[in-house]
């Protein structure tokens, strides 16, 4: 990164230095940056993340990557090929990787990036195999919530249908970065679509990774739960962390939660609708109460924000929904991806034994254990897996979910693929 960002004459600083100033408190000159910063342990500071901090803080510190790259062709060619390679002497025998362009991105450019890291997965596998270490890499492209996701995605549907380079290693789309503001209900129809597209072609079928449920303050965690529910049958394959629906209640004991009043009325009609449902799970509201508040809330001025106490009352009715949730996630094919590093440090969970993979697992979610942003998180998968014990699941169970894992390829999970390459005994 330093190297990287000592070459690139022109930093994009306005994307960092307000950032992370207003974040962490410290104001960066960019005019003596690259001496300041020349210590690489001065440098780390800037660049690992980790602390318990919020999403935000997080954020911050990406921004730097974002700031020191030129990010043309050759740049991501070169650092897609030496993060293979690095992956591979690290054992890792298959991994898919999340490349974002900018939402705005002309046609063009997002074509020939989207080549340049094709290419570089090449050179990444031909060398890591040159050196008795072979692998498979393949590419998932992160697409923004909010903006050009359905043009962006139609762009890429063509190229694989002309590029044979394409369609052999882009095999996902995924929707990252800030989650606040995006329910999934909005992405349901383009779910549905691109489900439908998966059946009429399946040589260029596509998997859907979602992030939820990895940073929700702008509402209750009732609702945060909901939205992983709703992501999974809504049709993704894979769920970004999904920590809402499997922490510990008691983690939000006596915090007050505020949301927006079309939210709230989304969580009520869940709650009416399946209320026996739910209620096989544990006490619960009474429907009673339900059905009072939406029909106030009904009347009540569109602005209007909900606050709700987490006291040990709806601590209870919590858990009881988490786990109606999680039952009910468990019916779907969807697997949820979990990251330990990160999910302590952005989760800011108490300790690694709050980490919800042991609950996951003894519900019967399907598991993939991952390590989000390696070089952020100064971390890599092994780390991952040995976090992971930590958390209290045993060394049976994680040595079932790493098996398992090979059947959660994107190819596979899209239907691009109908028999896993992978057995399990590879690591």
């Amino acid at each position: 990164m330093f190297r990287i960002g000592k070459e690139n004459s022109s930093p994009r600083w306005h994307l960092y230095l307000d950032a992370f100033e207003s974040a962490y408190g410290i104001k960066v000159n960019p005019k003596t940056f690259f001496d300041d910063y020349k210590d690489i342990e001065k440098f780390k500071k800037l660049y690992y993340f980790k602390e318990k901090s919020p999403f935000l803080h997080f954020q911050a510190k990406f921004n730097l990557i974002i700031a020191l790259v030129q990010f043309h062709d050759k740049e991501i060619t070169e650092v897609t090929k030496d993060i293979i390679v690095s992956h591979a002497l690290n054992e890792v025998s298959y991994a898919e990787y999340r490349l974002m362009f900018a939402k705005e991105e002309t046609k063009d450019v997002f074509f020939q990036k989207l080549m340049a890291a094709c290419e570089g997965m090449i050179e990444g596998e031909s060398l890591a195999k040159k050196n008795g270490f072979p692998m498979e890499a393949k590419l998932v492209m992160s697409i923004h919530r909010d903006l050009n996701f359905e043009k962006h995605y139609d762009w890429m549907k063509n190229w694989m249908e002309k590029e044979s380079i394409i369609k052999d290693y882009l095999v996902g789309i995924d929707f990252c970065h800030i989650e606040e503001g995006f329910p999934p209900k909005d992405k349901k129809v383009f779910f549905e679509n691109l489900l439908k597209d998966n059946k009429a072609e399946n040589s260029t079928a596509l998997s859907i990774l979602y992030h939820v449920g990895e940073s929700f303050r702008d509402k209750t965690p009732f609702s945060a739960s909901r939205w992983v529910l709703e992501s999974a049958k809504n049709g993704a394959h894979r769920l970004g962390h999904a920590l809402a629906v499997g922490v510990a209640p008691d983690m939000f004991l006596s915090e007050e939660r505020t949301e927006s009043l079309s939210e709230r009325l989304d969580q009520l009609e869940l709650e009416l609708e399946n209320y026996d449902s739910i209620g096989e799970f544990g006490p619960y509201f009474s429907k009673k109460e339900i059905d009072k508040e939406r029909k106030t809330l009904l009347n009540a001025d569109p602005s209007h924000t909900v606050r709700m106490l987490m006291d040990s009352e709806k601590i209870q009715f919590l858990n009881t929904f988490q786990n109606y949730c999680l039952a009910n996630i468990a019916k779907t094919n969807a697997i949820i991806e979990s990251c330990p590093s990160s999910n302590h440090y952005i989760g800011m969970l108490e300790n690694l034994s709050d980490h919800p993979i042991p609950r996951f697992y003894d519900h019967k979610i399907k598991l993939t254990i991952g390590s989000d942003d390696p070089g952020l998180f100064h971390t890599n998968l092994r780390e991952e897996y040995d976090l992971a014990l930590e958390s209290g699941i045993s060394e049976k169970s994680l040595e079932e979910i790493r098996e398992q894992s090979f059947r959660y390829k994107s190819t596979l999970l899209s239907g691009r693929e109908s028999v896993d390459l992978f057995p399990s005994s590879v690591n």
